[in-house]
This record gives structure tokens, C-alpha cells and sequence, in this order.
């Protein structure tokens, strides 16, 4: 809701034959509403009640307002240049001719800054949207791993889901515990990638170094790799709220799974 003026601000409505906006309320009027301009009272002195279109003061192709108050006269001339027509009434984005989308929206409100290096490797055309998701917010820090969840008071303790002794922290869940390592280190074989296994903050610079381009094989490490965390994050959730469990090597089957069927689109 906090948002609603700044939108307004890149919202055009042109009126076409009134059909489908409100009299009162829709900014038809050079971008502001009847109401905003006027107040309720000019709602009641014309007795067309509050749900009335544009089209209830069209008449053959010409404004007919009711002659019923002297503010009117006022309002007339400010629509009394707006051109009447057939065509449905329609609503553009920023101008005349551009229509709405989510992302003219999103480009228009949001705060630009500078294009971080691991972009490439979540936001890619071959990403699955939930994979893309879970990797954006385990390279943000932001996934709530038990050890925040201690520190915040929720638990009592950050053991390790996969019972390994080792307190659960982002680090130790990708990919140090020994239960998420089978996982990578098998993933990184299926990538015909033969290294060990690195620190995360070395697992994200050595994707952004190796990982970046759009060649097939690069696209098949950035599948892997946000498929990995997100069914490893998956499983870690299971486990802590449904008490179900599953061997690794199903996790690396799910990994395989999503990749092949992403790239079988292609």
C-alpha cells in the first residue's frame, strides 16, 4: 500500500469509451481522479451515485454532464479536452503505448546498484526459479541454519541434522558436513570436475570463475550447483520438521533429476 503513490506516478489511464473506469476514482482526468480533485461532496450534488463508469456522462459521442451544481462547470473543462472514442479503455506503463509487466515495474522503483559476480550463476536463462531462490539466499547468508535460529532463541542447540557432532552453520552445511560433501563431491564427478571440496565462500569464487558463460558445460555446473543446495536445504528441512530422511544418495538422484530434465528443454 505504501507503494500505491509512487505507482500512480507511471500509470496512464486513456479513456476510450468509459466503460470499464470509475467516474470517481480511476485518475482518468490528466492522471488524477474525480475525487481526489473534488472532494465526496461532488458525488452526491450529481446523483449518479459512487459506482459510476465514465461511459454514464457519455451521449452520442459527447460529454453530457448532469447541470445539477457550479462545480461541474469546473470539471467539464478539464475532461472537455479529453477526446471520446470506441475503443476500450486502456491503461500504459510510464507511456501511451508501453503496457504494464512486473519487471517495468520492478526496474522502475527499485535501487540500482552495481552487478554483483555471482550474478550470473543464480539469474541465468537456464535457472530453475526455486534452485535460483535457495542459492540466492544461501550466497546472501540469509537461510536461517540452527545456529542463528540458537542465537535468536528459538533452539536450545545447533546439532547437526545429519548427526554428524558438528553444529549446524552455513559453512558446515555446504559443503563440510559429511553428509552434504557426498552429495558435492559426487555432483562434481557427474561435472566431470575432479577437486576437493572448498570453503563456501571458494565454492561460490570458483563457480563465478569457471561457471559464468553460457557454453553447455558451464551451464550444467550452475544447474548442479544450485540443485545441490536447494534439495541439501530440502532435505536439511525435512528432516527438522517432518522427520523424514533420506540417504544421500537420493539427494544426488534429485540433483541428476532436475538438471537432465532442465537441459532435456533446452
Amino acid at each position: 500500500l505504501r507503494l500505491r503513490p509512487l505507482a500512480k506516478d507511471h500509470i496512464i489511464y486513456q479513456c476510450g469509451n468509459g466503460e470499464t473506469f470509475s467516474l470517481w476514482y480511476d485518475p482518468w482526468v490528466q492522471g488524477n481522479s474525480i475525487h481526489a480533485l473534488y472532494g465526496h461532496l461532488v458525488i452526491y450534488v450529481t446523483g449518479l451515485g459512487k459506482q459510476a463508469r465514465v461511459k454514464d456522462i457519455i451521449w452520442e459521442g459527447q460529454w453530457c454532464w448532469p447541470q445539477t451544481s457550479g462545480v461541474l462547470i469546473d470539471i467539464q473543462q478539464s475532461v472537455s479536452s479529453i477526446p471520446i472514442s470506441t475503443a476500450p479503455d486502456r491503461i500504459f506503463w510510464q507511456q501511451v503505448g508501453i503496457s504494464f509487466s512486473t519487471s517495468r515495474a520492478w526496474n522502475c522503483i527499485r535501487t540500482l546498484s552495481n552487478q554483483v559476480a555471482w550474478y550470473s550463476i543464480v539469474w541465468h536463462p537456464y535457472s530453475i526459479p526455486k534452485h535460483a531462490f535457495s542459492l540466492w539466499m544461501a550466497i546472501r547468508g540469509a537461510l536461517r541454519t540452527k545456529d542463528k535460529l540458537v542465537a535468536m532463541g528459538v533452539l536450545s542447540n545447533a546439532n547437526c541434522v545429519f548427526h554428524c557432532g558438528e553444529p549446524e552453520t552455513h559453512e558446515h552445511l555446504f559443503f563440510q558436513c559429511p553428509y552434504s560433501s557426498k552429495v558435492w563431491k559426487e555432483v562434481l564427478s557427474l561435472c566431470q570436475l575432479v577437486r576437493p571440496t572448498l570453503p563456501w565462500a571458494n565454492e561460490v569464487d570458483w563457480m563465478c570463475a569457471n561457471a559464468t558463460g553460457n557454453q553447455f558445460h558451464w551451464t550444467i555446473r550452475k544447474l548442479a550447483f544450485a540443485a545441490s543446495v536447494y534439495h541439501l536445504w530440502i532435505e536439511r528441512n525435512n528432516r527438522c520438521f517432518r522427520n523424514q530422511f533420506l540417504p544421500y544418495q537420493d539427494i544426488i538422484c534429485k540433483v541428476r533429476r532436475d538438471v537432465r530434465d532442465k537441459l532435456a528443454l533446452r
